[in-house]
């Protein structure tokens, strides 16, 4: 039987979403497929991994300049070097009895840090297998170069071309998106919809969400658009940050708010939902991109965050909000102007690649390994 390994970090966030989108695609094309999906750090020592994901969370809550400073600087990288090294003490034995267990055809990682690990394995124990390096935001970092890497897969021609000038040949990287779930491309009529989670049909929508973790500004936008003198609902999901749903769902509001957690149906509350405000992770704006949702992206996280923005921003995809005051002004503005709201999704749509998850599963599937 033909096997996969999928490699990501972390039990929440955007590098295991892509992970389990990209399982969802080889299930689809190749149901008889034995799939293992893996959380790299997890697997291998989840104390650490607890502690890395603690740190990443309080810097990027409470000092994002720190890790904005940090990000893909070349010296940083150089300076990793010996981190990796020490984790690989404990990394490559355990991940090198997996392969040899396992005997995967492919391996696919959708973060950079596993995906080193398994191109230090196959440069140690000298291993004929296709290395996949999935890249997730629309500007690959430094970090992903490894030369025992098969196929890079990027989101678009720019990043393409970044990784040609760090080195990288031309013929190992393909264009394919970032990994959503293929349930994007299906549309649903607003009314089934609006029937489904009792939404007024006829009530311009606004939708706030911070990832699948629920993190940013989110109660200073639900106040900020409660102020906004004109009818609306809004859509509020919390994703695992339990105690902003308890807060949504406790607090009384003016307007019709719907409150939701970590769901699965993000792709309906986005086909109902006239304006889309979140945070600037690739995976979550890759999803609207794909439903052509008009987006407002607040306060990028400096690093691949602010770089996503950076490029969408440039082809004129998404509205970047410096200053949250600038949000019911622009709300108002496009809810006003429809022709110019009209002109934001059809940008937006125009830089989707909504098959990312179905091209990267063909291009591993013709590797000859697997």
């Amino acid at each position: 039987m033909k096997r996969l390994l999928l490699l990501h970090i972390s039990q929440y966030g955007g590098h295991k979403k892509a992970s389990e989108n990209l399982e969802e695609a080889f299930r689809f094309r190749e149901p008889s497929l034995d799939i293992k999906n893996i959380n790299g750090f997890g697997y291998v020592t989840p104390r650490l991994e607890r502690c890395i994901d603690f740190f990443y969370m309080l810097t990027i809550k409470h000092a994002p300049f720190i890790w904005g400073s940090l990000y893909d600087r070349k010296t940083v990288v150089k300076a990793a070097s010996p981190l990796q090294n020490i984790v690989n003490i404990f990394a490559i034995p355990k991940i090198y009895k997996l392969l040899n267990d396992y005997q995967p055809g492919a391996i696919l990682a959708t973060q950079a840090f596993p995906c080193r690990i398994a191109g230090d394995i196959k440069k140690k124990y000298k291993l004929d297998i296709p290395l996949i390096a999935v890249v997730t935001d629309y500007y690959p970092h430094r970090f992903w170069i490894h030369p025992q890497i098969s196929i890079y897969t990027v989101a678009c021609q720019e990043a393409k071309q970044i990784l040609v000038k760090e080195g990288v040949p031309q013929e190992k990287i393909k264009v394919a998106g970032i990994p959503i779930s293929y349930q994007f491309s299906q549309n649903h009529p607003r009314e089934a919809i609006a029937a489904e989670f009792g939404f007024a049909f006829d009530t311009k929508t606004i939708m706030i969400m911070g990832g699948g973790l629920g993190i940013g500004p989110i109660k200073q936008i639900i106040k900020l658009m409660e102020e906004l003198p004109r009818q609306l609902q809004l859509i509020v999901v919390c994703g695992r940050n339990k105690k902003l749903y308890e807060w949504v769902s406790r607090k009384k509001f003016r307007k019709k708010i719907f409150a939701y957690g970590y769901v699965d149906f993000i792709n309906k509350l986005m086909d109902f939902s006239d304006i889309l405000i979140t945070k600037g992770g690739g995976l979550t704006i890759s999803e609207a991109l794909t439903k052509g949702i008009g987006t407002l992206v607040v306060n990028p996280i400096p690093g691949q965050e602010d770089r996503n923005v950076r490029y969408l921003e440039n082809r004129q995809a998404i509205i970047r909000i410096t200053n949250l005051i600038q949000i019911p002004v622009t709300v108002n503005m496009l809810l006003n102007n429809p022709r110019q709201l009209s002109v934001l999704k059809e940008s937006a749509k125009q830089t989707a690649l909504s098959d990312a998850a179905l091209h990267i599963a063909d291009v591993t599937l013709n590797q000859k390994k697997l």
